[in-house]
Order: C-alpha cells, then structure tokens, then sequence
C-alpha cells in the first residue's frame, strides 16, 4: 500500500557549486538562475515595478522550454537532479550483482535494469496484471469488491473507493489513530480540480480520450473502452463531490473531526469496513478521524446507485493506470498528450530519465543514500545547519517582541520555538530495506514494495509514533524541498534543494541568507501561520490561544489574503488568496528573518559588509530573492496553480512578500505614491 500522509506539511516549493561539477554537473550561468545583474533590466525603476527590475533580462531572453510547463530556479535543479538520479541508477546497475542482498546498490541497481529492459516489457503486454483484472471480472458483490480494494491497498495498488490508513493522532502526537481519508483517482493530485467537472474545462473530454486510449492499449475493444471512459468520469465526479475544496482542506480544522466507528460504518453501510480493516491487517479502532468528512456519503452513494459491472470496469481500469509505467510502453504516448493539455508541456525525455520519479515513489531512502554518498558536501549540511541555528535565534527574539502577544500566549510560541526539531540533508538513520527483494520483473517489484511498505507501517503502529526523518514524498534528500510537519514541531531541509543555484558554499553572505536563509525562515514561520498556529510544542492539535490574540492573529493574515487576492497572474484570473495564505505568510517570515539575521551577521563580519557588482549587501538580499522566485510558465500550469495549490505563483513570491519588509522600502527609495508601495498599515506584523 502506498500509505497517504494524512497530517498535513508545508513546504517553499516550492539543493556547493565545484563540488556538483566534480560529478559530472555543468557550471551554472545567469540563464540558469545563477544570481547576475545580467539577468535584471536597470532601465526599470524598482519602485515601479520591482520583478522586472530584478530579472527582466532573464525574462526578455530566455524561453521556456517547450516540454516544460514551468522553468524557474526549481526546474532548473529538477533537470540537474534527474540526471544525477540517471547517473545514479546506472551505476548501481553495473555492480548490483556483486552487491550484498538488500543493500541501495543492490536495490536501486536491480530496479532499474528491470525498468530499463524495455524489450521484455513490451513483450509482455497486459500479463503481469493479468491475475488482477481475472479477479475484478470474478467479482460477484460489493463484499467482493471491498475485499478486492484492501487487497490492492495491502500492496502497491490503487487506492480504489476508500482509504483507511494510520498516522498520528492529533490530539496525541506520539499515538497513532486511523483516518477515512477519502479515495484515490486515476488523475494525478496536482489536477484533481479538473473533476469539479466545470463546463467547458478542456482537461474533461482529454481525460476521456486518456481513459479511453488506456483501455485500448489493454486489449479492450473500442467500443468498450470508450464506455468505460464514461463510467470513469461518472464514478470520479461523483467521489470528488465529496472533497474538499482546497480552501477548505488549508484549514486543519476540517480535517479533524471524529466519530464513532459504527457511525462512519452508518455513512457507507455498503462497504464492510469490518471486512476493509481486516484484509488489510489493522484492528478495529474505536473511532476514525474523518480527514475528508464528506467522503463516505458521496461513496454511498456511488456503490447504491452505480451498477457493479461498472464498478468493475472502473477497478480495472485503475489497476491499468496504476501499474502502466511497468507496463508495455505503448502506455507512453497517451500520457504525454493527455500531460501536454493538463499542463501546456509534452514531456519527452529518455527512459533511464524516468527514475527520478519512480525511485522518489518507491525507494525513496535507498536511492537517497546513493544521491548522498555521490552529490551531496558534509561541508553544505554543516554550514546550512550553522544558518538554521542563527535564523532559530532571529526568530525568538521576534517572537518575544510581538506586542500584539498577550503573555500567555507568547508563553506558549516560546515554549514552540524552543522545542523545534530539525535536520538538514539526510537522516542520521536510513530505513532498512535489507528484508525488501527486488528482481528482474518490474510489476512483481512494484507488488513487493508494497507489501514491505504496509508491513513496515503494521509493525510501527504497535508501538508510539515514531519520527522517522526525511522519510515523507515532500522530505526525502532527493526531493528538492524543505517540508514543516506540523505533528513533529519540527522541519527538514532536504539535501536536493541546497544545491545551486539556490545554494553553494562559494556564495557571497546575502546569497545565502536570502535564498536558502529564507527558505529556512518560511519553514519556522510555517509553525505559526494560519494552520502551524493550531498545534502546540508537542506537535498536537490544541488551541492555545487568547480569543483577542487569535483575532489579531486573523486580521494580520486577512492582510495577505486581500493583497494576493488583488494580483492578476492571467487576465480575468487573480491569485488565491484563501488558498495561499499559509505559504504568503511563511513567505514574509522567511525573508524577514533572512534579512535581519544577515544584518547581524555582517555586523559580526563586517569584511563582508561591502558592495558586489555595485549592489550593497541590502540590495544583493532581496534582488536575490526576486530572482530566486522568477519564472516562467505556461497558462494550464498557473490555472491549475491558482485552483489546487497552496503555493501563489512564483512571479508574486518573488515582490509581494518584500513590501511587508520596511528596510525593502530604504534600500530602493520606494516612497508612497510608487506601484510597489504597501501602505504601513496593510504590511504584516504577525512574525
């Protein structure tokens, strides 16, 4: 099974140079975001417009490339870093049989050449999931099909109508609890918005085609593909209207509600969930939490009025698409049209190009020990741990200046600040997969990993939660990130995202502070924004606050949300204000934290205090951060963008946070009356 993080974690999406271009990495130029004034355009005044003024060379002259749905400092390692994981893969490959069983080498080295053996794939067609799609067509009833669904949850299947899974309690953190966490779909997270089903949204007749050309490609005749095409778009519209929204999932207090175990079985008495928990191995729980309170009703729904051979054809085509990549390959090309309308982008790039993804989902920590071992400096995780610790300092001496605190409660943010737990880079343990067996077919890999992954998770929720560091899809090394998780207090700079040119050991002080420096701030300032504020130092879902702080509290973020509200990312589209509050306020914390712990840094060096390029160290700070966060993207991505994701667009990161920051006002002269101006009174104060 491929187990769902419940709890929810924020993240920049958002990782030194010589070291990288020792392995084989070519050196980075301004085009690649590499901080430059040739990438700014001086003929712009930056109290007009601050984003142009910073990075409108780079704008003007370089392109996005067409099989990428966005190019920006991020895009830029991503490309780095699936050539460093191809790198990575192929070596392993060469010397995997000589490894010791079970070892990284070993595993990643055996997965690859086993995706890598395309001729036998192809030759094989359908077949390695042919039992599966036998057992669909053998199924008789909904207690059938139940069965059927904790089956495939029990190994690497979809997640088919409901999930039902473990992960930290709320109100006791170092407990687990189990969660109805809603079902899985055949699209991928980012664009499951598209099944609001809105007229004339062009993703819904292309997820058609997408269902359709799968199902041919299975063997289905046309006629039935087609049908099934149609069952699909019913079954998940249905499902979906149950979700929801993403505004209302931002808010952790919508995902927290318990009841009774016989009264979540009362909402969908057509799946036995005595018969789900069973088949899966986890006991009957007293309660569940209800992550996705709507769910059940809508599934009932589904299964009542929803035919069973149609169910079927639905099960059947999510274990196509589930298992596709270790399939034939003639899955590739529906995939790429159906990515080119959801994205603006038609990815083509080479096979062994593909593991980044596939190692990332499936052997996160084996490959992450390879990526470590061969790309990442001790000297870089020393040096961003010094920073983490001096931002840590910064960020209590704010918090003891908040007036707007009454003492309780600033009490209780001290009592937070103090406990933070983080690590940067790599764990100091790596997950034992010895016990894992990887071989020569890909599907019976897929299904092994599974079953190791669930009974890993069977064997921890015996015993109290236990944090196991850098082990999440948004905190593995190789995921190019830094992830707050709210249930631990606590964050994790990843080692892929402190590499150029968002980090290296020969930038200059204002560089480093204002780049990774701020990443660092916008995740402590995750654990106190509108989310990160309902848990306590101990990682627990408990409101420690003062009715009139928690109203002065709101009105600081109401201050982000009407700002990013007012931004046009496309014409007659702005931002989304109630969505990406908790990033934009994370985003005013990191540089602001950024900022000043550069001040006294310099202040302790003041060797460094000293102008670069004619830009004093004030200017190189925030013109760094503009360019940190420029970009280009196509328009599908920004629309699904503004819709589904908590992240605003990167063009309004990169200004919109710096007017909350007054010295960002003193260093370019910006007066009131000037586009860029944010009157006093609208500017954060929160942190």
């Amino acid at each position: 099974m491929k187990i769902i993080p419940l709890l929810l974690t924020s993240a920049v999406l958002l990782s030194g140079s010589a070291f990288a271009e020792e392995n084989g990495l070519p050196p980075l130029t301004p085009d690649d975001l590499q901080f430059s004034p040739e990438n700014m355009d001086t003929s712009v005044d930056p109290a007009d417009d601050f984003y142009r003024y910073a990075s409108g060379k780079w704008l003007d002259r370089v392109n996005r490339p067409a099989d990428k749905a966005r190019w920006d400092v991020f895009s830029i390692i991503g490309e780095r870093l699936i050539k460093q994981l191809a790198a990575v893969s192929e070596k392993a490959s060469e010397s995997s049989a000589e490894a010791p069983k079970g070892s990284p080498t070993q595993l990643v080295g055996d997965f690859y050449k086993a995706y890598m053996n395309i001729e036998a794939m192809d030759a094989a067609g359908i077949e390695p999931i042919q039992s599966d799609l036998d057992a669909i067509e053998a199924l008789e009833t909904l207690d059938d099909l139940t069965r059927f669904a904790a089956d495939q949850a029990a190994m690497s299947g979809p997640a088919l109508f409901a999930i039902f899974a473990p992960s930290a309690d709320p109100a006791d953190s170092k407990r687990y609890a189990i969660f109805s966490a809603g079902p899985g779909f055949g699209v991928e997270d980012h664009h499951l918005e598209l099944l609001r089903n809105k007229e004339g949204d062009p993703r819904i007749p292309a997820y058609r085609v997408y269902v359709a050309e799968v199902m041919k490609i299975a063997g289905y005749p046309e006629d039935d593909a087609a049908r099934i095409a149609d069952i699909t778009l019913r079954i998940e519209t249905a499902l979906y209207a149950g979700i929801l929204t993403p505004e209302e999932g931002n808010d952790p207090r919508n995902r927290y509600s318990k009841l009774g175990y016989e009264d979540v079985q009362a909402q969908v008495p057509e799946f036995d969930l005595d018969l789900y928990l069973e088949t899966v191995g986890f006991e009957k729980p007293d309660a569940v939490y209800m992550f996705e309170p709507r769910a059940l009703p809508e599934l009932s729904k589904v299964l009542k009025e929803t035919p069973l051979e149609d169910l079927k054809a639905y099960a059947a085509y999510r274990v196509i698409e589930n298992y596709k990549e270790f399939l034939t390959s003639a899955f590739e090309e529906p995939a790429k049209e159906f990515n080119l309308v959801l994205t603006g982008a038609r990815t083509d790039r080479p096979r062994q190009e593909h593991m980044y993804d596939l190692l990332k989902e499936n052997l996160g920590h084996p490959a992450s020990q390879l990526f470590v071992e061969t790309y990442y400096s001790d000297e870089t995780k020393a040096e961003v741990i010094k920073m983490v610790e001096r931002i840590h300092g910064k960020f209590r001496e704010r918090v003891e200046t908040r007036d707007w605190l009454s003492e309780d409660t600033r009490a209780e943010a001290l009592k937070k600040v103090d406990t933070f737990y983080y690590k940067v880079g790599y764990p100091d343990e790596w997950v034992d997969y010895s016990k894992l067996e990887i071989g020569a077919d890909p599907v019976t890999n897929m299904r092994n990993l599974g079953a190791f992954s669930m009974n890993r998770m069977l064997e921890k929720i015996k015993k109290p939660v236990v944090h196991e560091e850098f082990n999440t899809q948004s905190t593995l090394p190789i995921v190019i990130n830094a992830a707050y998780t709210p249930s631990i207090n606590g964050f994790e700079v990843n080692a892929a995202i402190t590499q150029p040119p968002a980090y290296s050991h020969d930038m200059d002080a204002p560089l480093r502070f204002c780049r990774i420096g701020a990443v660092i701030g916008h995740e402590m300032t995750h654990g106190f924004d509108s989310g990160g504020r309902r848990y306590d130092a101990e990682g627990n879902f408990r409101d420690w606050w003062t009715e009139a702080d928690a109203k002065a509290f709101d009105s600081e973020a109401q201050k982000l949300i009407d700002q990013a509200n007012a931004f046009e990312v496309l014409p007659g589209l702005n931002a989304n204000g109630p969505l990406n509050v908790r990033e934009n306020m994370a985003d005013v914390g990191g540089i602001t934290l950024a900022y000043e712990s550069l001040m006294d840094y310099l202040a302790e060096h003041p060797e460094e205090n000293v102008e670069i390029d004619g830009l004093s160290p004030a200017k190189r700070c925030f013109i760094g951060w503009a360019q940190f966060w420029t970009a280009k993207a196509s328009d599908p991505f920004l629309r699904m963008l503004v819709a589904g994701d908590g992240h605003p667009p990167s063009p309004y990161r990169a200004f919109a946070a710096l007017q909350h920051v007054d010295a960002f006002y003193e260093t370019f002269g910006i007066e009131e009356g000037d586009p860029m101006w944010l009157p006093p009174e609208k500017r954060v104060r929160a942190w």
